[in-house]
This record gives structure tokens, C-alpha cells and sequence, in this order.
């Protein structure tokens, strides 16, 4: 077992490890020369993802205060709108907007003027950060008891009091939320990619694309704009860490209620209407419906991209059975008291959640385009960036149904004499095959959509459905991108519906047929 364990170690430190080495090391040895032009990217970055931060921190907090202490149609469609605003890729949201601003009288307008600048980066910046501030903010609403509100209201206080306390106990939920926010649109390559081209304004992500893209390629350069991405993230968490510590509350105990939810009335199921109204409105209906027809106007042009879409769907079923079945071989090691292996394993997932999809794939081409290792420009080394980017999602995926598991199960197991084959399908595989399906059809879903390091990695002459989509854009054939994007989506919605299916019907209770004499 100590073998295994040290063998997973050295794998994940090869994913990991050795390409950021790689890739981080450059400036060190060879200078910082060729990224000081970037500097209006990096304040531009760092402009965008503060504001956007400040916006969706006190916005996702109200939102996830009503969420978890409402009820109704409403809360239900502001659930659901979250979700699909969050599963949607960025790049797909750009591109129904810019099929909107295809027509003239909006493109010429003030609409189109707002939007093809910074005003247009921050709205969509705001859209896709939103869910992870919600998501955040939760937690922390999820957890405070009614007792606290009910202490409000024998002691006489005000509702704006009220208001201010729930406030206060949502700082440190807002902090992250705020850090978050602002980490994922610095980390933000897609809307870049589409509407941040279009508009002209520099980006530090796409700064780093940029070097990596030209001939000859400036690794150095890249990977010196990569240290001020990772470096801002960092100061982020930082100051994330610090306001918790200060202001953390403790929210669970013992005596804990949870409040009682009851349906918005007066100015509060208003102000709910109008964020359902605007979520689904230009959140999603917007762009998609602008996606659809187009897609339904145009004929004929982009019709050979669609392998794409198959290409990408057969990257995602590869690359998401590797890693969930890399997450469960992780698990599984580490189960007992191996307190070294679990903490390298963890520190080794964190660092990988923490490096974005764009440093990791600049760092496997450096890492893997040499004499040594000539994997670069293969389908092989794009499947398993893909792998090792959704190992962490995975294993903290399924970490949450094998904790779930009781350890009698294995022990009954053994004293009945089942063998191993039985004991791993008939038990754990039975018992896991919901919740893996799910996290299977989550992972899948992520490497279809995936662009950063489909952008880097690809194969020439055979693009992911990302790459597709975007080249679309770039070339203002938005009839073949949202075609592209359309049935991207179309198909992960037929295979999510025919695996539900399918599990579903092999799960059903089976009742023997009763024989009349």
C-alpha cells in the first residue's frame, strides 16, 4: 500500500508539479523581458475583477439569503436560472450577445456603444461570477438558526437593523464571494477570447494566449504574466482570510432551527420578480434565443465544423472516466492513517484548483514539447490536461458519497467470504452509481466546453468544440457558431437524459410476478 501511495504521489506531482515547475521557472532563469507591455492587461484585469467582485458580493449574499429563507415559483426559477447560468460557458453567452449586435439599429445605438466596451466585460464578468457568489453566500444563511431573528423581534429591533445584522453575519460569506468573484474573472478566458477581442481592450489572460500563440513564441514573457495572474489570486485569498478571521461567527450549534421559509410579499417578491426577470431575461433568454435564430437563418456555411461536436463529447466520456477513476483509486489510498499521503494528495489538488486551466496548459506545452517527452500536438496529451484539470473536481465529487458509505458494509462483506469482484460491483459500484453519474455527466459536460486548454493543446486540423466556436467568432460566422454551440449543448442534454434513463430503469424495484395455481 505504501508503494501505491507513493506511486499516486510521483503521478500527480508529474500532472502537477512538474509542468507549473516547468513554466514558472522560465523568468527566473531567463529574465522578465518581453512583459512589461502587458501592463495596461494587468490593470485592466485587475480593474474588471475588483468591480465585478464588489458588485456580486452583497448581490449573491441578498440572493442567497432570500433562496434559503423563501419559497415559491420565484426562489424556484432564481434556483434554476443560477444553475444555468453557471453550467453556460462564457463564450456562448458572448456570442449570443454579439449576434444581438449584429442588427444595425443596435449596434450603432447606445446599447451597442455601452456594450462593446468596458461596459459589455463587466456585465458579463457579473453574469458568469454571480452563481459562484450565491453558491458561496449560501452556506452561511443555510446555517443561522431562527432563534437569532426571533431575539431580533422580542427585543424590539428595527427592520433596517435587522437587515444590518444579517449583513454582518454574511461578511465573511461576502469576502469569499468577493474573492472568488474577482478570482474567476481574472481567470476568465473566454469572454476575453470573444467580446474583449472584438472591443479592443487588452486582457491579461488573453496577454498570456497572445505570447503563446505568436511565432516565435514568448514562453518567458508568458510565463511571467502567468506569476502576476497567480500572484494576484493569491493576495486575494489573503485578504479573503484575514476579514474571516476577524469577523467569523459562529453560526452552529447544538440548539440550531433553521428558519422557516415563507413566500415573498410586498417590495421583497418585487425586487425578487425583477432579479428572476433579468437573470433569465438578458442572462440567458437573450443570448440563446439570438443563438437559435441565428441558427435557424443561416444555411450551409460551418456545416464541416460539426465533428466537433462528436470530437469533443468522445474527449469528455475519455477524459471524465479517467479522472473520476483516478478520484476513486485516490480515495480509496487514502483511507486509514496515512497522514503524509493524504496531506501531499491534498496540497497537490489545492495548488491545482488554484492554477487556471490557461497556466496548466501553457505549462504542458513546455513540458511536453521536447525530444524527452514529444507528447505536444498529440489527441493524448490534450485528453490528459483534461484528465488532470478535473482530478480535483472529482475526487471532491465523489469524496462526498464514499463519505456517506458505512465501514460495516466492507467488514459484513468480508465475514459473508464475498470476493473482491463482488464486494467492488455489487456493493460500492451499486451504491456509487447515482452520484458518479452525475459527477461523470459534470465532468463530461466541463471538457466539452472547455477552451483554454483546448486553445493551447489541440491537434491541428481537428478542433474541440470551443476552439470551433470561438474561430467562428473571430471569423463572424455567428450562423456556424451558435449552430456549433447549440448542438453542443443539445447533445449533452440527449446523453444527461438517456444515462438518467437508463439508471434509472436498471435501479427499479423488480416484483416477481405472482403465479396463480
Amino acid at each position: 500500500m505504501r508503494s501505491l501511495r507513493l506511486l499516486a504521489l510521483a503521478l500527480l506531482a508529474f500532472l502537477f508539479a512538474y509542468p507549473l515547475a516547468r513554466l514558472l521557472a522560465l523568468p527566473l532563469a531567463g529574465g522578465s523581458h518581453g512583459a512589461a507591455d502587458a501592463l495596461p492587461a494587468f490593470i485592466n484585469s485587475a480593474g474588471f475583477a475588483l468591480l465585478v467582485g464588489a458588485i456580486v458580493a452583497p448581490l449573491g449574499a441578498g440572493l442567497a439569503q432570500a433562496l434559503e429563507t423563501r419559497a415559491g415559483g420565484l426562489v424556484r426559477g432564481l434556483d434554476l436560472g443560477l444553475w444555468l447560468l453557471f453550467l453556460t460557458p462564457g463564450y456562448v453567452l458572448t456570442t449570443g450577445w454579439l449576434v444581438i449586435l449584429t442588427i444595425p439599429a443596435v449596434r450603432n445605438g447606445w446599447f451597442g456603444t455601452l456594450f462593446l466596451g468596458p461596459g459589455g466585460l463587466v456585465f458579463l464578468y457579473t453574469l458568469k461570477a454571480l452563481p459562484f457568489a450565491v453558491f458561496v453566500a449560501r452556506g452561511t444563511f443555510a446555517s443561522a438558526s431562527a432563534s437569532l431573528h426571533e431575539a431580533a423581534l422580542v427585543l424590539g429591533i428595527a427592520p433596517w437593523r435587522r437587515r444590518l445584522l444579517d449583513l454582518r453575519l454574511a461578511l465573511p460569506a461576502m469576502a469569499a464571494a468577493f474573492t472568488i468573484a474577482a478570482i474567476e474573472t481574472m481567470q476568465e478566458f473566454g469572454i476575453p477570447a470573444t467580446l474583449g477581442v472584438t472591443a479592443k481592450i487588452p486582457i491579461l489572460t488573453y496577454a498570456i494566449y497572445g505570447r503563446l500563440n505568436t511565432t516565435p513564441t514568448d514562453f518567458t514573457g508568458a510565463a511571467m504574466l502567468c506569476w502576476w495572474l497567480i500572484g494576484s489570486a493569491a493576495l486575494l485569498a489573503a485578504g479573503q482570510m484575514a476579514v474571516q478571521r476577524r469577523h467569523q461567527a459562529a453560526l452552529v450549534h447544538g440548539k440550531a432551527r433553521p428558519p422557516m421559509r415563507h413566500a415573498p410579499a410586498g417590495a421583497a417578491r418585487w425586487a425578487l420578480g425583477l432579479a428572476a426577470s433579468l437573470l433569465w431575461g438578458l442572462g440567458l433568454a437573450a443570448p440563446l434565443l439570438a443563438l437559435a435564430a441565428v441558427a435557424a437563418g443561416s444555411q450551409g456555411a460551418g456545416m464541416a465544423g460539426l465533428d466537433a461536436v462528436t470530437r469533443s463529447l468522445g474527449y469528455g466520456a475519455v477524459a471524465a472516466t479517467l479522472a473520476l477513476g483516478a478520484g476513486i483509486v485516490v480515495l480509496k489510498l487514502q483511507q486509514g492513517r496515512s497522514l503524509w499521503f493524504t496531506a501531499g494528495m491534498q496540497g497537490l489538488l489545492a495548488a491545482n484548483m488554484a492554477v487556471p486551466g490557461l497556466v496548466l496548459g501553457a505549462g504542458y506545452v513546455i513540458a511536453f514539447n521536447n525530444d524527452l517527452l514529444p507528447l505536444y500536438g498529440t489527441a493524448l496529451l490534450l485528453i490528459i490536461a483534461y484528465a488532470a484539470g478535473a482530478l480535483p473536481a472529482s475526487v471532491r465529487l465523489l469524496g462526498t458519497a464514499l463519505a456517506q458509505f458505512d465501514g460495516k458494509l466492507d467488514e459484513a462483506a468480508r465475514i459473508f467470504a464475498l470476493p473482491l469482484p463482488t464486494r467492488l460491483i455489487d456493493i460500492e459500484a451499486a451504491l456509487l452509481a447515482r452520484p458518479g453519474l452525475y459527477a461523470w455527466l459534470l465532468v463530461v459536460a466541463a471538457v466539452m466546453f472547455e477552451l483554454p486548454v483546448s486553445e493551447l493543446l489541440y491537434v491541428p486540423g481537428e478542433m474541440p468544440l470551443g476552439v470551433a466556436i470561438v474561430s467562428a467568432d473571430m471569423m463572424a460566422q455567428y450562423g456556424a457558431a451558435a449552430r456549433l454551440a447549440l448542438l453542443g449543448m443539445a447533445a449533452m442534454a440527449g446523453l444527461t437524459v438517456a444515462l438518467t434513463m437508463a439508471l434509472r430503469l436498471a435501479s427499479a424495484p423488480r416484483t416477481a410476478e405472482r403465479r396463480v395455481a
